[in-house]
């Protein structure tokens, strides 16, 4: 009887070290594969790109306005003035002060 119990306690010994060791492996299997959040996704990735185009294309559109500003600065100075006096349609004091300072010059020069 006591050898019968001897060879079912191996038995069982074997048995528990075996799941023990397939338990570890199928644990590693689960540990190495790759995580899925890490991954960047296609769509985002296209996203990305192109935001990058359009932010490119509006830093060129940009900086050809800026070009064709230096060749033409009074046109860009009278329309931001304009733009300046649509937004402020009341006078302020300095184009007050400049057009009776105008009118002065026109009077001490005898243009009036």
């Amino acid at each position: 009887m006591q050898p019968m119990f001897l060879t079912i306690k191996q038995a069982f010994r074997k048995s528990i070290l075996v799941l023990g060791v397939i338990g570890l492996l199928m644990s590693s299997i689960f540990i190495t594969q790759p995580s899925y959040a890490a991954t960047p996704n296609q769509k985002l990735i296209q996203y990305d790109n192109m935001e990058m185009e359009s932010q490119a294309a509006d830093q060129e559109k940009a900086y050809e306005e800026q070009i064709e500003a230096e060749k033409n600065i009074d046109k860009v100075y009278e329309e931001n003035l304009k733009a300046e006096r649509k937004q402020n349609p009341g006078e302020g004091i300095v184009e007050k002060t400049v057009q009776g300072a105008g009118k002065l010059v026109d009077k001490v020069t005898g243009k009036e």
